[in-house]
């Protein structure tokens, strides 16, 4: 016994002595004097870090004595590094003041490599946008959003109940992975009406990275990834209330909270949209945008831990009722046969995490859940569905040199799946039980300031296809300072959810037919980027030139060709998504900013027979952005729009089969009343183009000709909104 106190106190004792030995870094970070919070300070050869506080302050413990080279990066400001000395059991005082950056290439993003790295750094193009460019154009969700970033395109998949879903050059919806902090749980139920749940006053920024991304993302990462960020709580407001009202009486209210706290950070907010009127201007006796009741609610917490390691969660609440139809329909008449409508209930939880283990080693565990919930009415059918998804990253992110680093981690997703048709449990249909493991690794490797490479691989089991493979690799070349190029190449694949995925089986009169078992899909895919950076005096135009293409085989695309029917099958031949694209984003120091994009696609299938063109793929799409701010009035202007190419559509009878070009612009002006509150007007759709004919034989909803998915414009006319925000920093 006495043994074995000797050793506990001679334990302790040598514990002490090395963390005495041990030194530490406090500081504080600051712009123009003013302390800047939730700036990354860190010692990138230990791996240790530090975020500073609502107050600017910061501190890095358990140093060992020596020379160190500490860097600092926020979003809006260029990195600032600074040699430090640490002694033996002292604390090293430093002041780090940041400069605001033109240069959007300064931001860290995550979801290229699943590690923060700079836009700049990052061997994986990343689209960022900013919630300023999203404050640009005022909506109640990201969905009215996305259509105004290049090369995505908000497909609206029912003319009805507004379904919709977000194309990636010109690739389907349910081929986008849709990530909220790096976690996938947007599954395949949730792609037709999650997506609407997710609000815009919790995102810091969307990262966008478009072809396929299955090494780290799985299968739904196939045409690419949005990832979410969500506000960081150190960061945030301390009160936020803004709301708008529109001529149409839509009307929206968000709120935030992020409360004085010591330990933790957390950050309160929540969304309510009410919107109960029915229009038609086109008199085909639907309305033209469903009626909408909803509810979502966040909150997300950060705990302080020594040695800045994360431990994150984020709760997310979204309900919703979304109603459209005949101007006889209500809620009571849900699933009558004689007055046509379609009903849709929503209630979803999402929970997300982070936690960084206690160890030397940088090692995290990443988890999530979410639970949907859906009871719909299409017409007189029922379709009732549940969906849980529960998903865990165990990642080991270890630097072995500042030149050398590799990312390992291991991932286990279980879906399960609930569904009843027309309150039947069908044998085939009705249940879906998928328990996917999965290792994943990626090695990145700087060869010098001109050339940094990565290579990475990722296998999944599935119980019904075995074990599937995603490798792929990248390189970043920098011949100069203001060029970048990076070559991209990889493999994805998608495991089908026909039910949920595919809205056309549950609305419209087509009968479904599945020719086949479905294989999963595969796809290759090669990117070209080139980034050229032009000082223009003292503001900055950023370039950015993309080649894509990706070839897809097995791929399950749906054949309207019999107007009686919807046939799913996998491809006999291949399909192919390929084209250019162009953006350029010029930042004054003054009060103007622009922004200008296009792209140019080629989507098509070849079954032997020669090339056919998909249908809701635009041959080109186009969008801009125009902001200009007078100080000496405080008020600011800012012009959105975006440009439609033609696009294929699903083939009826007496109907085109074939969209015009259309333009999509809206106009905001804001005025700052003083440093709390702001109030704007905003026009949407200010030229009014409406689709004219969205709905095949309207005046037949329960025939057999009557069909919902020939949506390729906007349906809803111009409207006006005005609205008040008040900002408490």
């Amino acid at each position: 016994m006495k043994k074995l106190l000797l050793f506990l106190f001679l334990s302790s004792s040598l514990s002490a002595l090395a963390q005495s030995s041990d030194g530490r870094i406090e500081g504080s970070v600051t712009h123009n004097g003013e302390p800047v919070p939730g700036v990354n300070v860190g010692i990138e050869s230990l791996q240790k870090g530090s975020a500073s506080d609502k107050k600017g302050k910061f501190a890095i413990q358990n140093i060992s004595p020596g020379t160190y080279r500490l860097r600092a990066s926020a979003v809006g400001y260029r990195p600032v590094t600074k040699d430090v000395a640490v002694q033996a059991g002292e604390t090293t005082q430093i002041t780090l003041e940041l400069e605001e950056s033109l240069l959007e290439l300064d931001q860290v993003v995550v979801t290229g490599t699943m590690k923060e790295t700079y836009v700049k750094d990052s061997p994986v193009k990343v689209n960022v946008v900013s919630n300023k460019f999203l404050e640009k154009n005022p909506s109640n969700n990201i969905m009215e959003s996305v259509g105004f970033i290049n090369g995505l395109y908000n497909e609206v998949s029912c003319g009805v109940c507004g379904t919709s879903s977000i194309r990636i050059n010109g690739m389907e919806g349910p081929y986008t992975s849709v990530l909220i902090d790096g976690m996938p749980i947007m599954g395949s139920l949730a792609s037709v009406y999650g997506l609407n749940g997710i609000n815009p006053g919790i995102i810091e920024s969307i990262e966008i990275i478009k072809g396929p991304n299955s090494t780290l993302y799985g299968s739904e990462a196939m045409g690419g990834v949005i990832n979410v960020r969500t506000k960081d709580p150190a960061t945030a407001s301390r009160l936020n209330l803004s709301g708008y009202t529109s001529s149409h009486l839509e009307n929206n209210l968000d709120f935030s909270y992020s409360p004085p706290t010591e330990g933790f950070q957390t950050f309160f907010s929540g969304n309510a949209f009410y919107f109960d009127r029915f229009l038609d201007h086109n008199n085909d006796n639907f309305a033209d945008a469903t009626k909408r009741k909803r509810i979502s609610l966040f909150n997300k917490w950060s705990i302080t831990r020594p040695q800045a390691r994360r431990l994150d969660i984020a709760l997310k609440y979204y309900f919703e009722d979304r109603l459209g139809g005949t101007p006889e329909y209500s809620k009571e008449l849900r699933g009558s046969d004689t007055v046509y409508g379609e009903y849709i209930t929503t209630n979803r939880l999402e929970v997300i995490g982070t936690y960084e283990l206690p160890l030397e080693e940088t090692i995290r565990l990443d988890y999530s859940y979410s639970y949907h919930d859906q009871d719909s009415y299409y017409g007189d059918y029922r379709y009732q569905a549940g969906q849980q998804i529960f998903f865990t990253n165990l990642v080991w992110d270890k630097r072995f040199r500042y030149d050398r680093q590799l990312l390992l981690g291991s991932t286990i997703r279980y879906d399960a799946l609930d569904q009843t048709f027309d309150e039947q449990r069908l044998d085939d249909g009705s249940e879906d039980r998928r328990f996917t493991p999965g290792i994943f690794g990626q090695y990145e490797h700087i060869f010098s300031e001109v050339a940094r490479m990565l290579a990475g691989l990722r296998v999944d089991h599935y119980s019904d296809h075995g074990f599937i493979f995603s490798p792929r690799f990248n390189l970043k070349l920098s011949p100069t300072h203001h060029t970048t190029i990076r070559f991209n190449a990889g493999t994805g694949f998608r495991i089908v959810n026909l039910f949920t995925e595919e809205h056309d089986i549950l609305s419209g009169s087509r009968q479904v037919v599945i020719s086949e078992s479905l294989d999963p899909e595969k796809s290759y895919n090669g990117t070209v980027n080139i980034n050229q950076i032009v000082d223009i005096g003292n503001s900055v135009l950023n370039m950015d030139f993309d080649l894509f293409y990706t070839r897809f085989s097995n791929r399950i695309i749906p054949n309207y060709s019999n107007p009686n029917e919807i046939r799913y099958s996998n491809l006999q031949g291949h399909s192919v998504s390929q084209g250019l694209a162009f953006t350029a984003a010029h930042n004054f120091p003054g009060p103007l900013q622009y922004s200008v994009g296009i792209t140019f696609q080629d989507v098509y299938q070849d079954t032997g027979n020669g090339k056919d063109t998909l249908p809701f793929a635009p041959n080109f799409t186009g969008n801009f952005s125009i902001s200009y701010g007078i100080e000496s009035i405080a008020t600011y202007f800012d012009y959105t729009g975006r440009l439609v190419g033609s696009m294929e559509l699903p083939e009826y009878p007496d109907a085109v089969n074939k969209s015009e070009i259309y333009t999509e612009q809206n106009v905001k002006v804001s005025k700052r009343l003083s440093e709390n509150i702001e109030v704007y007007g905003s026009v949407k759709n200010i030229f009014n183009y409406t689709q004219e004919n969205p709905l095949i034989a309207p005046d037949r909803p329960f025939s057999d000709d009557f069909a919902t998915d020939h949506v390729f414009g906007p349906i809803q006319e111009r409207r006006f909104l005005i609205g008040i925000n008040f900002n408490l920093r």
